[in-house]
């Protein structure tokens, strides 16, 4: 499941990033990585705080942080000036 939400929200990004005019493959290279480091975080962070027992919990906690990689990284490409080329 998080392989099908990953794809969706890189074709979001690299929109995004086309629309900046910028590269779309570089943005959804930093929204996988950013996604990837979010789970581990998450998922070490779960794990501690829950008990490797508890795994419902700490699965919850690294797609918690997974989402808000997502969201950093669009907000900064959003925040990003418009780069539209001359005609």
């Amino acid at each position: 499941m998080d392989v099908i939400i990953l794809i969706f929200l890189a074709i979001k990004i690299g929109k995004l990033a086309i629309s900046k005019g910028l590269s779309a493959s570089r943005w959804r290279l930093n929204l996988v990585l950013g996604w990837i480091g979010g789970e581990i975080v998450g998922s070490v962070l779960g794990m501690v705080m829950f008990g490797i027992e508890n795994q419902f919990s700490w699965i919850m906690i690294a797609l918690g942080f997974s989402f808000t990689a997502y969201f950093i990284i669009k907000n900064h490409l959003f925040n990003l000036p418009d780069n539209f080329p001359l005609q």
